[in-house]
């Protein structure tokens, strides 16, 4: 419909010029983005070709792999039979050609003709001979396959393994682990062969797959939220024993029962956690390599890049880093990874959740051109978890999920490190820090406890904290000047209240429930009394009461001085509410397991 005749002529318009169509022409697209999606008035028009790896292509490949490993000598008698069969293959269907060649030349009776009977008994001689050789082709095959046979239930294992990856989805946008992936874990395990200290063929077996899923947890499991760790080790049990007592037990289900389901499983000391940020060393030299990026995805407010860095110093290399988000970032990106590839130094792009544009359009075919690059070359790519970050992107990279840790103590220290050190120059803004660094980690606990702690996800973040700071930081300047010692019945209180309760924390509750429960919070805390020594700042048994002094040491002494596991009933709630919190996770770790379980059996 789009080709036009004129004057003998055929024209096809493209934009707003009409070009001559040779019927002849051809085009072929090509992307290095399985997940790529076209429209529907595309598909219609084009052939797809789907060269993604299948599970039972990757079963072949690991087969080919633990052959290579195991037994080099029957792998490599395989591929001559292979091989050999493919030249005999070839052979006989030229033998066929040729008789018919021979035939189809004959004029008049084929019998009158004894060249071309000559020739065609000469050509079923060599067939005979042909079809012999691949009849003892086929006999070695069989003893071949005999032998690789002890090793086809590693090479399944491999193949469900690979199909619960891709079942993971079912879970979450963030887990996109690919074929490569897989394979570099199988690598990993072979390579360390451990299992080679056992003699017995079967004991050896037995201690691969063992290996092979620790690995795989300990790899995998880094790249997964804390929830779906849990998941995910239950999968593996499934698919290591063939049964999981999650199946059977599903009442009254606590974490503390899933957990001994694991370990039950695996032992005490199998890595479903993952190995992660604290073994960010271990991960950086020895998992990834010059051409895999490590991705460090995290909570919204929860930085990891101070960890990268504090490991650069630590092992003496030189570290380029650059905040992502604007249009100068992305050069000096460029060009750092361009000069790092070559030297051998390493890279970190920054906040790379507000870039998800350049991620997917420089980013990605950046990282998919290297090639030969120095082999201690490293590129770090932080980011917020976030579902715009490009599936290319995921896909070829190794990822480590930094959730930030829980707890009152935890999220105080995260505060107060993000404030800077000339800030604290007034203890008495100083003490209404350490009373905002507390309210924005009760706001943010009680997150943890939804629907109880608040109705709503609401998305607080510690800009809102920082943002709070600057604000009393303004109202004590306009009120007290620049003065060091206030009184702190002087104070602007209810200017603060109002402005935390109504604009800074209560612009984003939408609930009016929620907002008496803020409104208790931030009045309950930003009152004279919070300058007295003995002051609570939560009315309950075994409540902390601020420090003495107000310096930087007495605030980040008295923060360390916190236990690391507080209560319910400081942040508001009743004791009851982390049994019930625990109860909610692992009615959601159920209902995970069987979406994935669901998945895995559409395979």
């Amino acid at each position: 419909k789009e080709i036009q005749r004129t004057g003998g002529r055929s024209l096809v318009r493209i934009g707003t010029e009409d070009v001559d169509f040779s019927p002849k022409f051809n085009i072929i697209l090509t992307t290095k983005n399985p997940a790529v999606k076209l429209t529907p008035d595309i598909c219609s028009r084009v052939t797809l070709v789907n060269f993604t790896v299948t599970p039972a292509g990757l079963q072949s490949q690991s087969l080919t792999r633990i052959l290579k490993n195991e037994s080099p000598e029957v792998e490599s008698q395989r591929n001559d039979i292979l091989r050999l069969q493919g030249e005999q293959n070839v052979k006989l269907r030229g033998l066929e050609e040729q008789m018919l060649r021979e035939i189809s030349a004959v004029e008049g009776s084929i019998l009158d003709d004894d060249r071309v009977v000559e020739g065609m008994e000469r050509l079923m001689k060599e067939g005979a001979e042909v079809e012999e050789q691949m009849a003892k082709s086929a006999e070695v095959m069989t003893e071949v396959q005999g032998a690789i046979s002890k090793f086809a239930p590693i090479s399944l294992s491999c193949k469900e393994l690979f199909v619960l990856f891709a079942a993971m989805r079912e879970i979450s946008f963030l887990y996109e682990f690919t074929a490569t992936s897989f394979m570099s874990v199988l690598e990993s395990v072979l390579k360390r062969k451990q299992h080679h200290e056992v003699d017995d063929p079967d004991s050896r077996l037995a201690l691969l797959k063992t290996a092979l899923y620790r690995e795989v947890a300990s790899r995998i499991g880094r790249g997964l939220k804390d929830e779906d760790k849990m998941v995910f080790a239950l999968l593996l049990a499934k698919l290591s024993t063939g049964k999981c007592k999650l199946d059977e037990k599903k009442d009254k289900l606590a974490t503390d029962d899933i957990t001994s389901m694991i370990e039950e499983a695996f032992g005490s000391n199998f890595p479903w956690q993952g190995k992660g940020l604290n073994n960010l060393r271990d991960v950086t030299f020895n998992d990834i390599s010059s051409m895999v990026p490590l991705l460090l995805c995290s909570a919204p407010g929860h930085d990891v890049s101070g960890r990268v860095e504090a490991m650069a110093k630590a092992e003496s290399k030189e570290l380029a880093g650059v905040a992502m988000g604007s249009s100068e970032g992305y050069q000096i990106a460029e060009n750092f990874i361009a000069s790092a590839s070559k030297r051998g130094t390493w890279v970190m792009l920054k906040n790379c959740h507000l870039c998800t544009d350049w991620l997917d359009e420089t980013l990605v075919k950046t990282l998919q051109s290297l090639h030969g690059t120095h082999p201690d070359f490293r590129i770090f790519i932080t980011s917020e978890i976030s579902p715009k970050l490009p599936t290319a992107l995921l896909q070829l990279s190794d990822i480590i999920v930094a959730e930030a840790p829980t707890g009152i103590k935890a999220s105080l220290s995260r505060f107060f490190s993000r404030i800077s050190s000339d800030r604290f120059t007034n203890s008495v803004q100083n003490r209404l820090y350490l009373i905002v660094g507390w309210t924005h980690a009760v706001i943010q606990e009680r997150l943890r406890f939804m629907p109880n702690g608040w109705s709503q996800q609401y998305e607080f973040t510690e800009a809102d904290a920082i943002h709070a700071l600057d604000v009393i930081d303004s109202l004590v300047s306009d009120s007290c000047g620049k003065k060091q010692n206030v009184d702190p019945e002087k104070l602007p209180w209810e200017a603060i209240r109002t402005t935390l309760c109504k604009g800074v924390f209560g612009g984003r509750v939408t609930d009016d429930s929620d907002q008496d429960i803020l409104d208790s919070l931030v009045n309950g805390t930003f009152v004279p009394d919070a300058f007295n020594v003995d002051f609570k700042l939560v009315d309950v048994d075994g409540a902390p009461t601020l420090p003495e002094g107000s310096s930087k040491d007495e605030c980040f002494a008295w923060i360390d001085s916190l236990p690391s596991h507080n209560p319910p009933t400081w942040i508001g709630l009743d004791s009851a509410a982390e049994t019930e919190r625990d109860r909610l996770v692992a009615e959601s770790v159920a209902k995970k397991y069987d979406d994935v379980k669901a998945a895995l059996s559409d395979e």
